[in-house]
């Protein structure tokens, strides 16, 4: 559960924004076009899935024990 908890925190950051943000910038993708707001709304997605995973993580982690 807490190697799931890491993942989840570090997923969004490392595999989704940086890479959009340097795709953004080296293919001069301008802001407010159509490819712009898909790229950001994907990112936005994944963000909200990496947040639920977080939380799922995390009630794991603290959680009581129930045997």
């Amino acid at each position: 559960q807490v190697v799931g908890l890491i993942g989840a925190f570090t997923f969004w950051p490392l595999a989704i924004h940086f890479p959009v943000q340097m795709y953004l910038a080296q293919g001069k993708v301008a802001p407010w076009t159509r490819r712009w707001i898909a790229i950001q709304a994907f990112s936005a997605a994944c963000l909200i899935a990496c947040g639920f995973a977080s939380v799922g993580s995390a009630m794991g982690v603290f959680s009581p024990e129930r045997s």
